[in-house]
């Protein structure tokens, strides 16, 4: 019994000293958490994309190569700053653009379009041999590669590198949230193969079957995107080389898979695919005339490490640009991953190259 008291008072005691610490008056103490990441002052660049991009639809547009983005089993480097610069711009024309455009009101895209953009400057290479040129996870995100391959003065290598990749992903977040018509559309055509469609290597080899692509025929989520991205992207000459090459019956299969694209299109979303391609090649071609830098951004590009290797005229130019980016690679956790390995060294001469090309 004395020892049930005393075990009681103890518990009592605990309970009045606890109770007694949680007064009305306490509040967190910000300094104290562990979690607390440390203020980025904003340059004029990133407080254009926060108008541009944050607050008119709700995104955000990833230009560092930064590890929780990044795929950390690829060897990628990150985007040079002034490509990174044109290309904000060019999307927010080209593509933001013309799906508003399409759909005379900027809260579509607000509403559907993927809540960040990631831009990786180099390629993604997978080990079949084959580039993975965009990835769209769970219609949240959107990462582009090969920005430092950018060419402002080529709609069609713009449409190839980044647009085909932005509609063909966007196709599938639009396709998440609204299905298309499966049964009829994946009925069309024969001979998907999900881990072979790279040994399709011409025209012959995939369009008389009715693929308007060879990554098309890998399964039929894939051919309706590539279809939508296709029809949006392409010049009416590489389009009529597809149907001219289908022959009668892969020309036929081709048609009815556009015929139900436009008519999901129109009937789900409301957007007329042939008015959206003439805006999107449109604005495309708008591009090469656009002012890509921001005056305010010009003293970035001075002073920033993803300036230099443009600026380097000359081999000392160069190396030293190279040099610094080297000292700055070398304290990334990412890149000090590769000092390990038989093939260390020439991993890192990998992203070396890519970020200099």
């Amino acid at each position: 019994m004395y020892l049930h008291k005393i075990k009681l008072s103890l518990c009592a005691a605990l309970l009045v000293a606890t109770l007694g610490g949680c007064k009305d008056s306490d509040q967190p103490d910000p300094s104290r958490r562990v979690t607390k990441a440390p203020a980025k002052e904003m340059t004029s660049f990133d407080r254009w994309l926060k108008e541009n991009y944050t607050d008119a639809y709700n995104a955000s547009y990833i230009y560092t190569l930064d590890d929780i983005e990044a795929d950390r089993s690829r060897n990628l480097a990150p985007a040079k700053l002034e490509n990174s610069m044109k290309l904000a711009k060019i999307i927010q024309h080209a593509w933001y653009g013309a799906y508003d455009e399409a759909t005379g009101r900027v809260d579509f895209m607000r509403k559907t379009s993927p809540r960040q953009l990631f831009i990786v400057g180099s390629a993604s290479w997978n080990g079949d041999g084959t580039i993975t040129q965009g990835t769209a996870e769970g219609g949240l995100k959107v990462t582009l590669y090969q920005a430092n391959w950018l060419n402002v003065n080529d709609p069609q290598s713009l449409n190839t590198t980044f647009f085909k990749v932005m509609h063909h992903e966007f196709s599938h977040i639009l396709h998440q949230n609204k299905i298309w018509p499966t049964t009829e559309y994946d009925a069309i055509s024969e001979g998907y193969a999900p881990t072979s469609w790279f040994n399709r290597r011409s025209l012959s080899d995939y369009a008389p079957l009715g693929f308007i692509t060879a990554y098309a025929s890998s399964q039929p989520r894939e051919d309706i995107a590539e279809m939508t991205a296709c029809y949006i992207t392409f010049p009416q000459s590489q389009w009529d080389a597809v149907m001219n090459a289908a022959g009668d019956e892969g020309r036929a299969k081709l048609n009815k898979k556009m015929e139900i694209i436009k008519k999901y299109m129109k009937g789900t979303w409301g957007i007329d695919m042939d008015q959206l391609r003439a805006i999107a090649q449109r604005r495309l071609e708008e591009v090469s005339r656009l002012p890509l830098i921001e005056s305010s951004w010009q003293e970035l590009l001075g002073s920033s490490l993803h300036s230099l290797p443009q600026a380097a005229r000359s081999l000392a130019g160069y190396e030293a640009a190279r040099d610094a980016v080297v000292e700055e690679l070398m304290r990334h956790p990412k890149f000090l991953e590769l000092h390990t390995g038989e093939h260390a060294d020439h991993a890192k001469c990998q992203v070396i190259t890519q970020y200099f090309h």
